[in-house]
């Protein structure tokens, strides 16, 4: 592979942050397509475009997808709003609510309230802006009677 000059941002050794895995450091640039990056928390080393670097989309292959979720917080109808503080083997997840009790909860039932709770988010988001132009003219039955009424007013006026 022949290697280009790198651009000033994507030097040996300039550091970049990640969406989810913290801080990655260049350690060779090829070109734009070819960056080999290391991960400063765990060491692992991977090769990533250079548009997803400074966009922040790398990823970690050596982290457990589980391990993403710790900090997260999620409602629960039983025992209120749980943050994520750990995921163990057999698919058991750590919770702690708000008075710092340890609350153990299967992964598909912790996955399912994390869907809720999105699902909950995006209804208030599309509930309060109209979705159709009809939705955004839309009038009550009172506002038309009483434009109605000053349409007749107005007409009959004159005569």
């Amino acid at each position: 592979m022949k290697k280009m000059e790198a651009p000033s941002d994507m030097k040996n050794g300039a550091k970049f942050k990640t969406n989810k895995h913290g801080f990655v450091s260049v350690v060779e640039y090829y070109n734009c397509y070819t960056v080999i990056v290391a991960f400063e928390n765990t060491g692992n080393i991977r090769a990533i475009s250079a548009a997803k670097l400074r966009s922040g989309i790398v990823s970690d292959r050596s982290i457990p997808p589980e391990s993403i979720m710790v900090g997260e917080k999620v409602e629960s109808v039983k025992h209120g709003w749980l943050t994520i503080v750990q995921v163990e083997s057999e698919n058991i997840v750590v919770l702690k609510n708000e008075q710092n009790e340890e609350i153990r909860l299967l992964l598909p039932a912790v996955q399912k309230m994390k869907d809720k709770s999105e699902e909950m988010e995006q209804k208030k988001s599309d509930s309060s802006v109209p979705a159709s132009l009809e939705q955004l003219t839309k009038r009550n039955k009172k506002t038309r009677d009483v434009n109605s009424i000053f349409k007749k007013v107005f007409t009959d006026y004159g005569q």
